[in-house]
């Protein structure tokens, strides 16, 4: 190759170079502004300021459901404790211990078992009586049922002429 030849390559290859450097630097700049442009859009989407609104609206009505809940938990604890009341009085109405306070006794025998009837007591069996107040140990004398004798009230003397009371 001549040194003519060869510095006209040179230049020939500078001058490609030059243009390609050129073509790649505008293409470069282009995708750069391309990309700036693209995120200047995703970056307006991307603002904190709905997230704060959303976040705010979910606080608030997670505060207004929490309220509710405390309320509805207060009314349903109010409705079992009214139920409660109601059980409770309905077990002390039903109660034997009722029964023993209005005056009657509960009959044991020595076993603990329940006598129902004058017909199971034997003379000589150790029974328990529970009252309302306690309990008191006793000794048959008998297993005859014995009837109780009441005494009538006198009987009012009529006035003459008068009818008296029909009830």
């Amino acid at each position: 190759m001549t040194p003519a030849t060869l510095s006209r390559r040179m230049n020939e290859a500078r001058t490609l170079a030059g243009r390609d450097l050129g073509r790649a630097q505008a293409a470069f700049f282009a995708i750069v502004r391309e990309r700036r442009t693209r995120f200047s859009r995703t970056a307006a989407r991307l603002s904190p300021a709905p997230l704060a609104r959303r976040q705010k609206l979910q606080a608030d009505a997670l505060a207004a459901l929490s309220r509710r809940q405390d309320r509805v938990i207060s009314v349903r604890l109010e409705r079992l404790r009214g139920k409660l009341t109601q059980a409770d009085r309905l077990l002390a109405t039903l109660s034997h211990k009722a029964v023993l306070a209005r005056g009657f006794a509960l009959v044991k025998d020595a076993d603990g078992a329940v006598i129902k009837q004058a017909a199971e007591v034997t003379p000589g069996l150790a029974l328990s009586l529970e009252f309302a107040d306690g309990t008191a140990d006793a000794i048959a004398t008998s297993g005859a049922a014995r009837p109780k004798t009441v005494a009538k009230p006198a009987a009012k003397a009529k006035e003459p002429g008068s009818q008296g009371s029909l009830f």
